[in-house]
């Protein structure tokens, strides 16, 4: 599990493993995080490709399944992965790409990746607080640039969903799904941003439909440990299984973007082509 260290991403650890007593979880993070004598944290950086190969390095068993929850939003694009890529794209996308590329799944396992409805990019999901996603090709949008931070997150979420539907064609013997916990301010999705991060823990909360931390951590586990809730490849919004945005469904650009993952993971040049 990536993302459990606060907000919603630790409530949906700590219910987890309440709700299941034979639970076992590993967490891969870089600051504080969970202390429970059935968690095991494996301290790694999500912006470096070697920390991430090397945390997963310390994976021996076949998992039962993968929660990525970890992402972030910054106020532009210039910022840069130890490895030289656009930093939203490098923590939000990349980073669950390889990650999950290198574990070793059980058939019937779960991959839950949390998305945003940020990736419609209309004003009914995102209040006209972040703007619509510009999707071009994935080794451009990679690349640090002059361009606003929440437009590159929008479109990083937007890759999210692409990621979740090709990784279940690729993946048939395990079920995976995008998470939407909808708008939810009190985490430090936006902490980057001084003045962001006080609006999202002051203000933003007292917004008709604002969903909570403690909520959505509490659907995030039911989504992850739960009755199957819909086919692989499905769009959860909170509760409930529903269409992501129409341009989320574009085979061609998921297969674009899957190559170019693969390409931007290869430690010897030669893309990873096989399948866990």
């Amino acid at each position: 599990m990536t993302g459990a260290s606060r907000g919603l991403g630790r409530q949906a650890a700590e219910l987890m493993l309440r709700d299941d007593p034979d639970l076992r979880l590993v967490v891969i993070a870089r600051g504080e995080t969970l202390s429970h004598p059935r968690v095991t944290t494996i301290r790694g950086d999500l912006a470096s490709l070697a920390q991430v190969r090397a945390a997963v390095a310390q994976v021996k068993e076949q998992v039962d399944g993968y929660v990525g929850n970890a992402a972030l939003q910054l106020k532009d694009s210039r910022s840069a992965t130890a490895d030289g890529y656009e930093l939203s794209f490098g923590v939000n996308v990349l980073a669950h790409f390889a990650l999950i590329r290198a574990l070793t799944f059980k058939p019937g396992a779960r991959i839950v990746i949390t998305g945003s409805d940020a990736h419609f990019g209309t004003l009914r999901y995102t209040f006209g607080l972040v703007p619509a996603p510009r999707w071009t090709s994935p080794a451009v949008m990679a690349r640090p640039a002059d361009v606003n931070g929440r437009v590159a997150y929008s479109t990083s979420k937007l890759g999210v969903v692409y990621l979740v539907h090709e990784l279940a064609r690729r993946m048939p013997d395990v079920d995976v799904y995008t998470f939407n916990p909808a708008f939810t301010p009190g985490t430090d999705l936006v902490r980057a941003d001084k003045l962001g991060n006080w609006l999202y823990h002051h203000i933003f909360p007292h917004i008709p439909g604002a969903n909570t931390a403690e909520r959505a951590g509490a659907q995030l586990a039911t989504v992850a440990t739960g009755p199957r809730p819909a086919p692989s490849g499905a769009y959860i919004d909170r509760d409930k299984v529903t269409p992501s945005a129409p341009e989320s469904y574009d085979q061609e650009r998921e297969r674009e973007l899957w190559t170019v993952l693969e390409s931007m993971t290869a430690t010897d040049g030669t893309p990873d082509s096989g399948t866990r």
